[in-house]
């Protein structure tokens, strides 16, 4: 039932990143299962991020062991009750010169969403463009219910003695997965647009505007001059005999 292992597809993002010789060791990726009915479990290998400097490309090595790694866990997932919460899948990216697991950066999924998923992405987040070394990283599955909610399990595995996580388990092993690598660059905020401060006089007190002035304040001199033009000039030719 696990003799074949899952095929991987790579897909990178469209982001330019200038891998050094350095930035091109490779990076650990481990997996297990967790719940909390039983003991934590150490993590297993699940691939090898390589990237590469030649073509700026990163490729995902699966382990050897991933189909025997995925039976083992259906194995484990065997011991819990049909009617105990979802376990999780987790996903760890081992960064350099971790001295412990506790140090590792941890994505997971609940093992329900495992068995409809026909795809996988690992976003892996760069501190730069310039170091293609990741230090976190997010794992999906697709597709799963827009609720979160796990699906009950079918007849068959209630007629069964294989709790619903197992089968969930042997299903996301057995069915081919595409995976994708994603890179995530953090990028800035926008600056706020500050406003320019109000003009201060020497004592530091806000300068108050000149109040606006009014129609008559601004064009007086005006009425005037026109008021004066019409009082000198002559009334009209009927008026002028009269004035004689």
């Amino acid at each position: 039932m696990y003799s074949n292992p899952m095929k991987v597809s790579i897909a990178l993002a469209s982001v330019l990143i200038t891998v050094t010789s350095t930035a091109a060791q490779s990076s650990k990726l481990y997996h297990r299962v967790f719940h909390p009915s039983f003991a934590q479990l150490p993590y297993v290998e699940r691939g090898t991020l390589v990237l590469s400097p030649d073509t700026n490309q990163i490729s995902l090595e699966s382990s050897p062991s991933l189909a025997q790694d995925l039976a083992g866990f259906a194995d484990v997932l065997q011991s819990i009750e049909r009617n105990a919460s979802s376990p999780l899948y987790q996903i760890a990216l081992q960064h350099k010169g971790d001295a412990s697991e506790a140090q590792w950066d941890i994505s997971s999924v609940k093992v329900c969403h495992l068995s409809q998923a026909t795809s996988e992405t690992l976003i892996l987040h760069l501190a730069d463009a310039k170091d293609a070394t990741p230090f976190a990283l997010e794992y999906f599955v697709e597709p799963i219910p827009h609720d979160g909610s796990c699906q009950s399990s079918s007849s068959t595995s209630k007629k069964s003695k294989i709790t619903p996580a197992t089968s969930h388990m042997q299903t996301f092993a057995d069915q081919q997965i595409n995976t994708k690598v994603l890179f995530r660059i953090p990028a800035s905020p926008p600056l706020p647009e500050l406003r320019t401060p109000p003009p201060l006089t020497p004592e530091g007190e806000v300068v108050k505007p000149v109040p606006e002035q009014g129609f008559l304040q601004k064009y007086w001199m005006y009425m005037v001059a026109v008021f004066i033009a019409l009082a000198f000039a002559g009334g009209s030719d009927e008026e002028r005999p009269a004035r004689q």
